[in-house]
């Protein structure tokens, strides 16, 4: 019976102890999973592998609180979710994210651009040359047309032949100067004679040079001869003295602290008498044309000048243009009348080399070449011009004069030819207007890059543009004028071929 009991006993016990040592189990791994779950989302979604759970033991272990999660300023606690059930294993599960495929990469389908060789633009120098001594003013003319039709456009930058060949520095008029000095010593002295000599030879030592010559300077001087021919008593001479100084410079006056009212009244009189006169037409014409002129030191424009109306007299007349030598007359323009001055402008030598260099790369053996002649390069080194433009003026067997013109873009070595004017056309492809356009675009690169349809189904390919643009080359065509060039090792541009067609 004792037996029975202590076994009873010990039953009771031991049924009390489990649920107690299971139901303390429960609630420790309870509170571990929810530490570790407040952890991972404490870092705001960020993937973080859990630390595995420590094994259970028989002593209860408390857990410390955990800091509240924040979301942003001033939003409140967020709660931790419960738990949820994990499976047992021997280590804990970790997420993997599912794989994101990458977006697709649009196809952008590129515009084929030229190269920088037909899309720069750089120095022009043109000239025109004559093959045959008979078509040389009609090359004179050609060229000025040409560079006129280039300057009214745009994008063309021609070459300043002023900078290039700058026009030599006017000699000082040292002699008349003299003269002028010694007439105002014998006038100042009281002897107008010795004065009178002096100031003639003064004024006509100005009028020798009218290049240099200063208006204000030579009416000076015949206002002191006017003054000193009326104290020889020569009235007649006085007079046509003072008129001389008002043609020469009609502004100026006789200073009232040198000349007494007698000089005073003589020379009104004969202010009087030149600006009552009508005045007279003066016609300028230079070859080339396109020279700048002056009256008196005023500009009046540029050649051919027709119908200008200048007072009568004689005036200092300049012609001048940048590479040529100054053409200075003095000319006498009559009153109502026309007096036509024609100037014939002579380069420098610096301007002549670089026109016998023009001529000889013109001959049609350099125009054959597939190079640019050496005459051609070394016309732009000397002008520091990318592109060099030659037309060369012939005449048919009719006696018509017509011309073939090139041009080279030293630089990319691309090439324009296959230019034919004819220089009576007004309008029209052979018309020296549509030539200068064909140059426009050339040293534009303003064409659609194309090459010729000459040949059968074995040229498709080459006339797609994206075929060029793929190979590194362009071809570009206008107005019939087909120029391609291609791409070489180095990165230099090469003329395949030019002309209409290949």
């Amino acid at each position: 019976m004792n037996t029975f009991r202590r076994f009873a006993l010990l039953l009771a016990l031991l049924l009390a102890f489990v649920p107690a040592h299971a139901q303390t189990t429960r609630k420790k791994a309870t509170r571990k999973k929810a530490a570790v779950t407040k952890v991972v989302k404490k870092k705001k979604g960020k993937k973080t592998k859990a630390p595995p759970v420590a094994e259970e033991t028989a002593e209860t272990t408390e857990v410390a609180p955990t800091e509240p999660m924040v979301f942003g300023e001033g939003e409140p606690e967020k709660p931790a979710e419960p738990a949820k059930p994990v499976a047992p294993s021997d280590k804990p599960a970790v997420a993997t994210p599912a794989p994101v495929a990458p977006a697709p990469t649009p196809v952008v389908m590129q515009k084929p651009t030229l190269p920088a060789a037909l899309t720069a633009s750089g120095p022009v120098a043109l000239f025109a040359v004559a093959r045959t001594p008979a078509a040389a003013d009609a090359a004179v003319k050609l060229e000025a047309e040409l560079l006129g039709h280039l300057r009214k456009g745009s994008g063309v930058e021609l070459v300043d032949l002023g900078l290039a060949f700058p026009p030599p520095e006017p000699a000082p008029l040292t002699k008349a100067d003299t003269l002028f000095e010694e007439g105002r010593t014998a006038y100042d002295n009281l002897d107008p004679e010795a004065a009178e000599a002096k100031f003639r030879a003064a004024a006509e030592a100005y009028v020798q040079s009218p290049g240099q010559l200063s208006p204000e300077r030579l009416s000076q001087a015949y206002v002191f001869l006017g003054a000193s021919r009326m104290l020889n008593g020569d009235a007649a001479g006085a007079k046509a003295a003072f008129r001389s100084a008002v043609e020469a410079q009609p502004s100026n006056r006789p200073d009232a602290a040198l000349f007494g009212q007698d000089v005073q009244k003589a020379f009104e009189d004969a202010r009087a008498e030149v600006t009552a006169r009508p005045a007279g037409k003066l016609v300028v014409d230079s070859q080339p044309a396109g020279a700048q002129v002056l009256v008196g030191g005023r500009e009046l424009g540029v050649t051919p000048l027709k119908g200008v109306d200048v007072p009568a007299g004689p005036h200092p007349v300049v012609v001048q243009l940048p590479g040529y030598a100054p053409y200075a007359q003095y000319a006498e323009v009559k009153s109502a009348a026309s007096t036509e001055v024609k100037a014939k402008l002579e380069p420098t030598p610096g301007l002549s080399a670089i026109r016998e260099a023009a001529t000889r790369g013109a001959t049609e053996a350099a125009f054959d070449q597939d190079a640019p002649p050496p005459e051609v390069r070394a016309i732009g080194e000397r002008l520091d011009a990318r592109y060099v433009v030659l037309a060369a003026v012939t005449k048919d067997k009719k006696g018509r004069n017509q011309a073939e013109l090139q041009a080279w873009d030293l630089k990319s070595k691309a090439r324009l030819r296959g230019v034919e004017i004819e220089l009576a056309a007004r309008d029209g492809k052979r018309s020296p207007s549509a030539a200068a356009d064909q140059v426009r675009g050339f040293v534009n690169g303003a064409m659609a890059p194309r090459v010729s349809e000459k040949s059968g189904s074995g040229d498709s390919l080459l006339k797609r543009p994206w075929f060029w643009a793929a190979v590194g080359g362009a071809a570009a065509v206008a107005a019939g004028t087909v120029y391609v060039v291609t791409q070489q090792p180095g990165g230099r541009y090469n003329p395949i071929t030019g002309g209409v067609g290949f």
